[in-house]
């Protein structure tokens, strides 16, 4: 007999947005309720709502404008060439945002691992566990997730409220491009090596290790833009 699997509630709330989406009356461009009226319609919180819509925006469905809500962009899976075609035209201000984390981000982990306490360590271990079983699943949206979690808990770890600050400007921007990121396998197969290689860093509490993983890690994010263009 096939296991029954678990769905946790951001999933189900996930697949009643995506059918709402998917309904012949609901086009391109249509803004979807507001988070009240899918917390009262789906009888959730607004955290599972709002993640819900996180992994429907990594995954290309929607675009969440601030201040005014989100949009259905897409009403079906991005196929290679449309993927493609998406980090072609997206690729200068990829580059861009790419280019100000390998300034900031190899200088919040050498602050982070001469900071961090024994529990963020296991909160980074945490979420690369769930990373590693993502990638066997091929699950793009909660790699994209585990992703933005294990970068934002190390810059966190930092200490330094303006690293912080400019993370939390950039996270925004960059949830497409993980959720895009994250459809082709040898994108995920360079991930998480790179990852382990930097949560070892901080086991060993070696600050050199983990800036110099680091620096590799982002300098193969940018290379694999050009790889990506010819999916």
């Amino acid at each position: 007999m096939k296991a029954i699997e678990k769905i946790s509630a951001v999933q189900q709330v996930e697949s009643g947005i995506k059918e709402y989406i998917l309904r012949g009356d609901v086009s391109i461009g249509d803004k979807l309720p507001s988070e009240k009226v899918l917390c009262e319609d789906l009888q959730v919180g607004r955290g599972t709502v709002r993640e819900a819509i996180r992994l429907l925006q990594a995954k290309g469905y929607v675009e969440v404008i601030p201040g005014r809500g989100a949009f259905v962009v897409q009403k079906e899976e991005i196929g290679s060439q449309r993927l493609a075609k998406w980090f072609r035209e997206n690729e200068i201000e990829l580059k861009d945002f790419i280019e100000v984390r390998m300034a900031i981000e190899p200088l919040a982990t050498k602050l982070a691992i001469s900071r961090c306490t024994d529990k963020s360590i296991q909160k980074m271990r945490d979420i690369h566990e769930r990373s590693i079983i993502a990638a066997e699943n091929k699950d793009s949206a909660e790699l994209a997730l585990c992703d933005e979690q294990f970068h934002t808990c190390l810059v966190e770890c930092s200490n330094n409220k303006l690293l912080i600050s400019i993370n939390k400007q950039i996270l925004r921007s960059l949830i497409v491009f993980r959720g895009n990121t994250f459809r082709i396998q040898a994108n995920i197969e360079k991930f998480i090596p790179a990852h382990s290689a930097i949560l070892e860093a901080f086991e060993k509490r070696d600050i050199e290790l983990g800036e110099r993983m680091m620096i590799n890690h982002l300098e193969w994010v940018y290379a694999d833009l050009e790889t990506s263009k010819e999916v």
